[in-house]
């Protein structure tokens, strides 16, 4: 499977200016395959260390980060012949697994002549390795790596999977990027890749098993697995009283997207019988959920002009995958979803699926809410698209009216209004954008032309 990520690591290649390479993301989504991919088409040798798999390889890097010494015992636990540098690329999996590999980078860097590509699952969140203590942590190799954050398939990249054509897709993202109507057909069919994309979601293993079979169940044995793993990761990389924790805040996200305003509330990890202890009782474990990649938050903010300043302890936590919410949710959530009733558990499903298309185009979403006043008003999103503030309502059910999109019109200064919808593309009267919902996977497209450098 065509994944982007691949033209960064040749970009990394052809000027690694001093640093090694890390690849950071939740599980399962596929970074092994495309490293080992990169490596057989771009070098002569791998060497390919999978700390999960063979910790006794951890052995080598516990007796300090001397170069040298590092490279021989690598040679003579695999032997091999002596490495050349430009020729041979050190694969280090799951290197979370293997602290002190991971601080070994700053040396490979310093040194300059190897090609040395990590890869890790929860670099964030991993405990200290038992024999250690905590004053004898190995040091982060941060100024010495240049880390690429992989996420599920995006959109585009599950269009290539299933044979989209290109040549179709140009054309569909020229309308977005032009603001023109779509032809009736290419809105019908576009969408209808979406509503699957939804279900399906993004995760390698589940895509590759619909388009082998175009079967929705043969996906869904995929989404238990990966869900499956998910729960021993939880318990792998916790003491049992926050692993315990850590599920509870995990599998309380889709009732908390499902309620009313779909803020995160501590107190319902506890079925509503939380104190006002909950949030401390709590945040470490919610932490460890973003930090492992499986939730994107979404924080309020004080003001949906910029510059955006947010408030810490009021957010939204959406699932880094909607399939994997849908499957969770059950089957009525996903037969809601192809029958084209984003409105859902009150739009859950269809908020998430915006969430996750504007993370994964590097966007950080927030969003407004004020619940009382002459300004009271909720936004489902507010983006920053390239210094212009972009207030993003999602329409999941069949009205029309957006009192609260139009009026943040008047109340603040605000740059783009924009509608995301089971719709068309259009500029109404009152200058508020609309958009099909799948528009938001091409969000960067709507962003304004900029002839100067590069940030």
């Amino acid at each position: 499977m065509k994944r982007k990520i691949y033209d960064q690591l040749l970009s990394w290649k052809a000027d690694r200016n001093g640093t090694c390479l890390t690849v950071k993301g939740q599980r399962q989504i596929g970074k092994t395959y495309i490293i080992e991919k990169f490596a057989s088409d771009n070098y002569r040798h791998v060497v390919k260390i999978d700390f999960s798999v063979n910790p006794e390889f951890k052995s080598i890097f516990e007796n300090g980060y001397d170069l040298g010494s590092l490279v021989s015992a690598i040679e003579l636990k695999f032997g091999l012949d002596p490495i050349v540098p430009e020729d041979t690329l050190f694969f280090f999996d799951e290197i979370q697994d293997c602290p002190d590999a991971h601080a070994s980078l700053k040396q490979f860097a310093i040194d300059g002549r190897y090609h040395v590509i990590a890869s890790g699952t929860l670099l964030g969140v991993t405990n200290v390795m038992s024999h250690r203590k905590k004053d004898e942590r190995p040091l982060s190799p941060m100024g010495y790596e240049r880390v690429l954050v992989m996420y599920p398939m995006d959109f585009e990249e599950y269009l290539w999977a299933v044979g989209f054509p290109i040549d179709k897709l140009d054309s569909v993202k020229k309308h977005i990027s032009d603001r023109t109507e779509l032809t009736s057909t290419e809105l019908e069919v576009v969408s209808g890749h979406f509503r699957d994309y939804m279900i399906v979601g993004g995760m390698p293993a589940a895509v590759r098993d619909f388009v082998k079979n175009g079967s929705y169940a043969e996906a869904g044995i995929q989404q238990d697995n990966i869900l499956s793993n998910l729960i021993n990761d939880i318990n792998r990389y916790n003491d049992p009283v926050n692993a315990l924790k850590t599920q509870k805040c995990f599998e309380s996200i889709p009732e908390q997207l499902s309620s009313g305003n779909k803020k995160y509330h501590y107190s319902r990890v506890e079925n509503g019988t939380g104190s006002r202890g909950s949030a401390q009782k709590y945040f470490v474990n919610l932490m460890w959920i973003e930090e492992a990649g499986y939730g994107n938050f979404c924080y309020a903010l004080e003001s949906p002009e910029l510059p955006f300043r947010r408030i810490p302890d009021s957010f939204k936590v959406y699932f880094s995958d909607t399939g994997l919410l849908i499957r969770m949710m059950g089957r009525s959530a996903a037969i809601a979803v192809y029958d084209g009733r984003s409105e859902y558990n009150r739009g859950a499903l269809t908020e998430n699926v915006v969430a996750e298309c504007l993370m994964k185009c590097g966007i950080k979403p927030h969003y407004y809410r004020k619940s009382s006043g002459t300004s009271q008003l909720e936004i489902d999103f507010v983006v920053d698209l390239l210094g212009e503030s972009a207030v993003i309502e999602v329409k999941s059910g069949k009205s029309r009216e957006s009192p609260s999109i139009e009026k943040a019109g008047r109340l603040f200064h605000v740059d783009r209004r924009i509608k995301l919808e089971n719709g068309n593309i259009r500029m109404d009267e009152d200058g508020i954008e609309h958009y099909p919902l799948f528009a938001a996977a091409f969000i960067r497209l709507l962003e304004r032309e900029w002839d100067g450098p590069e940030f």
